[in-house]
């Protein structure tokens, strides 16, 4: 499997499914359940569809592991073949979960990073059937390791303007993804990005995509409030 484009910090996997894969991938989300989610980033995003999550052991797609769905096994293959990414599984990471998100125009998902709770990245996979760039939704981050905070970021509450005094502190500029059919685009923890707002010309049309997380887990039980958190955190997926 071949990248398309690459960074410090994410990779673009173009064609990523074959067309009878991408059809039963699209099948799979068109039988799945939706509920209208505001946004736990910003009051300001607007509301996106999202289906009930799903999370598998890190041996998912592996010839002794129960079968799943073709696009699940094919994503924990290429999670895998990513190691230099992703890290070694088992080892890094030893659990995916996957969610299908809807965003129709007018929505949005601010600007974050996707830090913490044992994260090593995530993937997001485009599963509308044609996406005009004019239509907005881009995937933009920064490609960059993140610097430290300072002291006055520190001491800002609001997500989206911590990550906004982060970008305003970085040497380059973010790029920007368009949200291509069948693109895979997989990207590192701790990595500032924003779903950019679905433009109005966009009508119907729903920007569709599948989106995971590849974790660690943690290594003691977790505290009540540290499973809300997580709950909470994976509300916030692309």
């Amino acid at each position: 499997m071949q990248a398309t484009q690459q960074g410090r910090r994410y990779i673009v996997v173009d064609d990523f499914l074959s067309p009878s894969g991408f059809a039963a991938a699209q099948d799979l989300m068109e039988g799945a359940a939706f509920t209208l989610r505001e946004s736990v980033i910003s009051s300001e995003d607007g509301p996106a569809f999202r289906s009930r999550g799903a999370r598998f052991r890190h041996d998912l797609g592996t010839p002794d592991a129960p079968r799943q769905a073709e696009v699940y096994e094919e994503l924990a293959r290429t999670v895998r073949t990513f190691a230099h990414f992703f890290g070694e599984a088992g080892a890094d990471w030893d659990r995916i979960s996957f969610a299908f998100w809807k965003y129709p125009a007018g929505s949005r998902l601010g600007w974050h990073n996707d830090a913490g709770l044992g994260r090593q990245g995530e993937f997001i996979l485009f599963l509308h059937d044609r996406w005009r760039p004019s239509w907005g939704g881009e995937l933009k981050l920064v490609d960059e390791d993140p610097l430290p905070a300072t002291e006055a970021e520190d001491a800002v509450k609001d997500l989206v303007l911590r990550m906004e005094a982060r970008i305003e502190r970085s040497r380059t500029s973010p790029v920007a993804i368009v949200p291509k059919p069948n693109r895979l685009v997989m990207v590192k923890a701790d990595t500032v990005h924003t779903i950019g707002r679905v433009d109005p010309t966009a009508g119907d049309a729903l920007r569709r995509t599948l989106t995971g997380f590849v974790a660690k887990s943690p290594a003691r039980q977790r505290t009540r409030e540290s499973a809300l958190e997580s709950l909470s955190a994976l509300l916030t997926t692309n």
